[in-house]
């Protein structure tokens, strides 16, 4: 039931409703409540398919939509591929041409996600369990929703990383200690995952611009993205990923049994990952509707935590049900974190890119 569509933009900086009829493509409503009927199934079944435009890595937004193909196999799932900010501003750029096509959105940029938002591009929605979420996952409600949670670590290749240098990385100063220098990558600061560590440099006492050019000092190899870092680690090339790695990712890594670990720095960044709305122009409205439903619900944040996705599900109403993640506690490595900084949506949005200059003056300019 999947038609995949990746696509090749450059990464360079993150259901059912409850109205008396059913929704027609390209009408603006009210907030709606937002619910699974066998109406809205039947009419979502009626047009058949959806365009799920996401961020997320494909091997994991593949699992999410044939999970869901297994409750709603009537409902065909395109799925198209545009990672971080340049997807959000791709579909902005579409529907400032009037061009709408895509039914279901999934983003991680955090700042591109609210120019979405701030021309109108979703429909308001409120669905019938928003009560039973953690305040992450509404930053952006109505129109957006987050249900899953990342949790920021430093990832290392124990191979070549021994267990008392990975424990120096628990402190935030200990990537400058000079047993680190030129075994590190970091990745610039374009969406989600990088913006929240530089967020917490730059609003943290003792550490801010003078930390990041300590950080330059120690000769970190520079990725345009978090994939390669990754593959860094398991080849050697760069044995230690910093402000680059969450916990799903890593955790599918060691489930691959590639060799990684990962230690939480202290405090430890946790934020809604990537937030899900639908458009609201849809020509699928309803399979949209659907879709969104379902994923966040209590089936769909089960699939969030299942191993393909690894990721925690936002919903308080859910134990962590990660298989990868019990077998990871149960390690002699393991080290639980010990405390959580939430970065501000308001300063990740509204700072972001004067903390992108200061890092490229730093990192790229040698300022």
């Amino acid at each position: 039931m999947l038609k995949i569509y990746t696509g090749s933009g450059t990464q360079i900086f993150a259901a059912v409703f409850t109205a008396s009829t059913l929704f027609a493509a390209g009408i603006a409503a009210a907030q709606e409540d937002l619910r699974i009927t066998p109406d809205l199934i039947a009419a979502a079944e009626r047009e058949g398919s959806l365009t799920l435009q996401y961020s997320s890595p494909l091997v994991t937004m593949q699992g999410i939509a044939e999970e869901f193909n297994k409750t709603y196999p009537n409902i065909r799932v395109d799925l198209e591929r545009k990672a971080g900010s340049a997807g959000a501003y791709s579909l902005l750029q579409e529907l400032q041409a009037g061009v709408h096509r895509i039914d279901l959105f999934q983003g991680s940029d955090w700042g591109a996600n609210q120019a979405l938002i701030d021309v109108n591009a979703f429909a308001e929605v409120k669905p019938e369990n928003q009560d039973d979420f953690q305040d992450a996952a509404l930053v952006m409600a109505p129109q957006l929703f987050y249900p899953s949670l990342n949790t920021y670590v430093i990832s290392y290749n124990p191979e070549l990383v021994t267990e008392e240098e990975a424990e120096k990385l628990k402190s935030w100063k200990g990537v400058l200690d000079p047993v680190f220098k030129g075994r590190l990558s970091i990745v610039e600061p374009v969406f989600g995952v990088t913006l929240a560590p530089l967020t917490y440099v730059m609003n943290t006492e003792g550490l801010g611009e003078d930390y990041l050019r300590q950080l330059r000092d120690q000769e970190p190899l520079v990725f345009l993205s978090t994939a390669p870092a990754r593959d860094a680690v398991i080849s050697g090339q760069a044995p230690i990923s910093w402000g680059a790695q969450w916990e799903a990712v890593t955790l599918t890594n060691i489930g691959d049994g590639a060799p990684v670990r990962f230690i939480y720095p202290e405090p430890t960044i946790e934020w809604g990952g990537t937030g899900w709305g639908v458009l609201d122009r849809a020509p699928n409205p309803n399979a949209a509707r659907l879709f969104l439903a379902w994923k966040l619900s209590e089936e769909g944040g089960m699939v969030e935590q299942a191993t393909f996705s690894n990721t925690r599900s936002t919903l308080a109403t859910l134990e962590d049900t990660r298989e990868l993640m019990s077998q990871v506690e149960a390690t002699d490595w393991f080290q639980a974190k010990e405390s959580v900084w939430n970065p501000s949506p308001e300063v990740m949005i509204e700072e972001s890119a004067t903390y992108q200059e200061i890092w490229v003056e730093i990192f790229r300019r040698g300022g």
